[in-house]
């Protein structure tokens, strides 16, 4: 059965869910914020551009682990339960995270420094696409129906409160210890804070209860001999691919601002310093959290379908002034137009994320739902998640003359837009989810 009304047991789902997205999204930012240190850290002198795209594209590997760790662990969830699952990938994920502090440098290693480092974040990835493969339906199933959306937008939101935890976490480093500091030596202290929240979410999940609906399952003896596979045949196919299409659109939505507004603010003809750069990229990552909020709220009365579809076409006609705004503001040094630029993206690029985690519950069975959560979330990583090719090919043969040498700022736009037009056309092929019950009713086929 599904819960009629919010309990302990909800609270404790949702905090950990909250808490455990965070962690994700904590460590993600870590990498792209402070991208250009990281950059001299843990590879040779060269163009400070194209090292910043090594950086990038490292984080890029990392998230392209993601479905392996989705495969592995959605399939874990629904066979062994959500719980169970979750305790394993959340001491996972903070582990390994906070061993990237004590990485070797390239003064120290050469070349095996950065080689480390992507052996790490491959750790990182595969752990991550476990977390939420059973933690968003874990706190989805333990929410009464009426609370679905803005639950949702909750939940997710914690990856955007995440993304502004790490920038203020970086400018308070940075500020404390000053740009040198952080090369030299504090950039591992960055990293090693990724441990408060693993611990944390670990001693809610410890006294959590599995979900009612997952119970459910086992109860009606529905649990499947391997979900994970359950998904790439009929009926559920279909389903799948639909769902592979609208996410591949929504991890373009999500990179245009967590992976180029930092770009954008930090290289020439930007004159913001880089605290300044963080300070601005971190108010756009509030509104983030406050967009998915308002966006999974609004769910619940307009339909997730119909609320998607509007948001893709409002944001394939806003996509080129607000990051034109943001370039020229950042190239004159207007604190106050960069910031509100930073604010609109962070909230056109993040409120449709804020109904993943009920949308993606609502399109999959109980007795399949950690596999199809987590997989379908993860399979727009496979064409979505190599932003950091796209852009840089778009800008070297496409768009440099728009762009500037050292600048990203038209091409991030085109790849806003064209996540748009995925997102759209993604949710257009899908059915309105809006109303659909999370218990299992009937026999699996």
């Amino acid at each position: 059965m599904e819960p009629q009304n919010f309990s302990s047991d909800s609270a404790k789902a949702i905090v950990s869910q909250f808490i455990g997205f965070l962690l994700d999204s904590y460590d993600l930012t870590m990498i792209l914020g402070i991208a250009p240190v990281l950059a001299k850290v843990l590879l040779p002198p060269e163009s400070p551009l194209l090292a910043t795209f090594n950086i990038i594209l490292s984080y890029s590997l990392t998230i392209i682990f993601r479905p392996l760790g989705s495969a592995i662990f959605g399939n874990l969830g629904d066979k062994i339960g959500r719980r169970a699952d979750l305790i394993i990938t959340v001491i996972g994920l903070g582990l390994a995270s906070a061993l990237t502090s004590a990485l070797p440098t390239y003064a120290q290693v050469g070349i095996l420094s950065f080689i480390l480092f992507v052996l790490v974040r491959v750790l990182v990835g595969i752990f991550a696409g476990g977390e939420y493969s059973a933690g968003h339906p874990f706190a989805m199933e333990w929410t009464p129906y009426k609370w679905r959306g803005l639950v949702s937008g909750f939940i997710q939101g914690g990856f955007s409160f995440g993304a502004a935890l790490a920038a203020v976490v970086e400018g308070i480093f940075i500020g404390i210890y000053g740009v040198t500091g952080v090369e030299e030596f504090a950039w591992r202290y960055v990293f090693l804070t990724a441990l408060a929240p693993a611990v944390v979410a670990l001693a809610v999940r410890l006294t959590m209860k599995e979900t009612p609906v997952f119970e459910d399952v086992k109860k009606k003896n529905l649990i499947r001999r391997t979900p994970f596979l359950d998904l790439f045949k009929e009926p559920y196919r279909r389903d799948f691919l639909q769902v592979m299409l609208y996410m591949t659109g929504m991890f373009f939505f999500a990179y245009s601002l967590f992976a180029f507004v930092p770009a954008i603010l930090e290289h020439k003809p930007s004159i913001f310093s880089l605290g300044t750069a963080e300070t601005i990229y971190s108010y756009g990552t509030y509104a983030a959290f406050a967009g998915a909020v308002f966006f999974g709220a609004l769910s619940q009365y307009v339909g997730r379908r119909r609320l998607t579809i509007i948001w893709a076409i409002l944001t394939f006609i806003i996509s080129i002034p607000i990051y034109y705004l943001l370039f020229t503001s950042a190239e004159i040094g207007n604190f106050l137009t960069a910031s509100l630029a930073s604010i609109l993206i962070g909230i056109i690029t993040q409120g449709p994320w804020g109904i993943i985690p009920i949308y993606l519950s609502e399109r999959f069975r109980a007795s399949m739902r950690a596999s199809g959560v987590g997989f379908g979330y993860s399979s727009g990583i496979f064409i979505g998640g190599w932003f950091s090719i796209y852009v840089p090919l778009m800008h070297q043969y496409l768009f440099k003359s728009i762009d500037t040498p050292s600048n990203v700022w038209f091409s991030t736009a085109i790849l806003l837009m064209i996540g748009a037009i995925l997102v759209g056309i993604g949710q257009y092929l899908g059915p309105e989810t809006l109303g659909t019950k999370l218990v299992e009713e009937t026999q699996k086929i």
